[in-house]
């Protein structure tokens, strides 16, 4: 039997689509696409059968929440001979900061001298590098200490909320010494696991799926790509896994929320460092 996709339109105003897609990434672990006046995804037929009514919920929270009249919603069924054609289509090779190109695996990466070439499989978990949070972070990352080239081999780095794993092997690119990324989600650990294959960075990265309340020990640098709330709660357990005048960079926040999250994190003995923009969202930057 031949398998079908569910393409997912969502028309709405661009502080909306933002939250829609952070919330699509981590509710239903697919990337998100955006398109004119809006987002796609797409979903397994049979998947989005069983998700049709909580996806429709999400929609409305999120659209009482941004406080917009109306949003779009247009479903279309797509063979899977087409779904992948389709999909792949509209991503390509991505330039982020100084060094990082980011590439799907099914692209030939150009070359270029002291490029760091993260390959991606995008299919079902957040993190291909066009979306601004990821940018933010990777771009963080790079300068993250200043001298990063002549002290990256001493530090250690933490990723909470790896995903596809693109902030993990980014930081192993640049030649951080320990590097670790945790996820709770299983699927994420394993998407994450094939693209760190793929990079041939198997013996460079751990992978766990595990909360941070989970780990032991300390790290230089930690870095989490994931919602203000979860941030918040999470606070108290991600100040006591960074070192004595390690970093922390913040990102998955959007504008209206950066006071809450900054505001938290030096109630926890930080110090904010940076905060950049980029769209409706932000990354908060600490040192402690």
């Amino acid at each position: 039997m031949t398998k079908s996709w569910t393409r997912i339109d969502i028309t709405c105003g661009a502080q909306t689509a933002d939250i829609l897609a952070a919330e699509f990434a981590e509710l239903f672990g697919v990337s998100v696409e955006c398109i004119p006046d809006g987002i796609r995804i797409y979903l397994d037929s049979a998947r989005f059968a069983d998700e049709r009514e909580r996806l429709q919920n999400t929609v409305e929270s999120v659209r009482s929440l941004a406080g917009e009249a109306e949003i779009g919603l247009t479903l279309s069924e797509i063979a899977d001979e087409d779904w992948s054609q389709t999909w792949k289509a509209h991503f390509k090779p991505l330039r982020v900061g100084k060094r990082f190109l980011v590439s799907p695996t099914w692209e030939e990466a150009p070359p270029g001298p002291e490029r760091l070439v993260i390959r991606i499989d995008p299919g079902r978990a957040f993190g291909t590098g066009h979306h601004e949070t990821t940018r933010l972070c990777l771009e963080w990352l790079e300068s993250c200490p200043p001298d990063l080239d002549n002290k990256a081999a001493e530090l250690s780095l933490l990723d909470v909320g790896t995903g596809s794993g693109i902030l993990a092997i980014g930081a192993a690119l640049l030649g951080f010494r320990k590097v670790v990324g945790i996820d709770n989600d299983p699927e994420a650990i394993e998407v994450a696991r094939e693209n760190i294959i793929v990079n041939g960075l198997s013996g460079r990265i751990q992978l766990l799926c595990a909360t941070p309340e989970e780990l032991s020990g300390r790290f230089d640098v930690i870095v989490a790509n994931i919602h203000s709330m979860p941030l918040i709660g999470m606070s108290e357990t991600i100040a006591s896994r960074v070192n004595e005048g390690g970093r922390l960079g913040l990102s998955g926040i959007l504008t209206e929320q950066a006071e809450q999250v900054r505001a938290e994190y030096e109630r926890k003995d930080f110090r904010l460092t940076g905060a950049k923009s980029e769209g409706e969202w932000v990354m908060l930057t600490f040192e402690r």
